[in-house]
């Protein structure tokens, strides 16, 4: 007798139809529908459209696909751990009910496997969106002049009543200048933490995917357009090319004297964006544009989203944007109008994806009553 052990075609069909339906119902168990892929999606085109224009402007090693893949890897990791570990010992406790920072409630162990699968696809394209970005960061660097340092510094001081702002401030104080040199750092680690952390709330929170748009539109829109049309590169760009006319010459001779040897402080990564853009390298961080200031857009996407968790995150989210603007101003890296716009930049970034968000809630409103109503 001879058997044909082939599958047919039939069978095939059949097979992929059941995994598909598998896949499907898992997608729509952990959110990996709609905006939760859609962003995601979007963030990796944007990767792959900066590397595409590396290529074609002869600058493809300026785009470095895992540039940031083992930090942000190993930062998901420890936060993971972390959180696991809160998560069982209040579930243990009988405390999940109660809300712990951002959270309105703590999971349990199960719930909390749920959610970081339900953030996968946003934490996944978060590191190759930044490679992305910084790829973008260097291309305007070769491609684009600092051609707007000196018009932002006399509209600063235009301002500010005919004095820099750095003058106002008048911080003498090694150990403030250290404070806010750790603050402004601490800006990279808060760039991991707080978007995996708002990751892992509801993937069908308007707040969650207001913010999550809001980041990715802040450097898109300011990081990589605003700054390509005015291309500056901050007030260290009138110390490192030596400008015969240097108004903070004042500036940072204090700023090198607080650090003479440059170990651990603004001048010394200053210092490391000029090499870097002196050689033509990418490196993470690299990548010189001043106008807006993505330090301070990012700081205030922070304090809109905490300022419905209460007063207590109000409090923190304003005291550390305020501190990223001053420090911003005081350790050299923006003129005033620079810090002015990112903020202005993100509250309408912010707004703009808000009112869609209400005009989709008023279209899917309206949509069911239209189809209820009788012919």
């Amino acid at each position: 007798m001879n058997f044909d052990l082939r599958p047919t075609a039939a069978n095939r069909r059949s097979r992929f139809r059941q995994l598909a339906a598998v896949g499907g119902d898992f997608a729509e168990r952990h959110g990996w529908h709609g905006l939760n892929l859609g962003l995601p999606a979007f963030m990796l085109a944007y990767a792959g459209i900066a590397a595409l224009l590396c290529f074609r402007f002869g600058r493809g090693a300026d785009f470095r696909a895992t540039l940031y893949l083992p930090a942000f890897c190993a930062s998901y990791l420890l936060g993971t751990a972390i959180l696991f570990v809160v998560v069982a010992v209040r579930h243990r406790f009988g405390r999940s009910a109660r809300r712990f920072l951002i959270f309105p409630r703590v999971w349990t162990p199960r719930e909390f496997l749920h959610r970081l699968i339900a953030a996968a696809p946003f934490l996944i394209a978060w590191p190759f969106f930044m490679a992305g970005f910084t790829a973008m960061k260097n291309l305007l660097n070769a491609v684009v002049p600092f051609t707007w340092d000196t018009t932002f510094m006399e509209i600063g001081r235009e301002l500010h009543f005919g004095q820099h702002p750095w003058q106002w401030l008048d911080i003498e104080n090694p150990v403030v200048t250290r404070l806010l040199e750790s603050t402004y750092a601490f800006w990279g680690v808060l760039l991991v933490a707080i978007p995996f952390a708002v990751a892992l709330q509801h993937a069908g929170t308007l707040a969650r995917s207001r913010f999550l748009i809001s980041v990715v539109l802040v450097f898109v829109l300011l990081g990589n357009l605003a700054a390509g049309v005015f291309m500056s590169a901050g007030p260290f760009w009138f110390q490192f090319t030596g400008a015969e006319h240097n108004d903070y010459a004042g500036l940072f001779a204090y700023l090198m004297q607080v650090d003479p040897n440059g170990d651990f402080s603004a001048i010394s990564f200053q210092r490391y964006l000029w090499r870097a853009y002196l050689q033509g390298t990418t490196q993470p961080g690299t990548g010189i544009s001043a106008f807006p200031s993505i330090h301070v857009a990012i700081a205030t996407l922070y304090l809109l989203h905490a300022w419905p968790l209460g007063r207590l995150a109000r409090l923190a989210a304003a005291t550390y944007l305020v501190a990223i603007m001053v420090g911003a101003v005081h350790l050299g890296w923006h003129y005033s109008l620079d810090c002015y716009a990112g903020f202005l930049g993100a509250v309408l970034i912010t707004g703009a994806v808000t009112s869609v968000q209400r005009w989709h809630a008023r279209t899917a409103a309206v949509e069911p009553t239209a189809q209820s109503a009788p012919a």
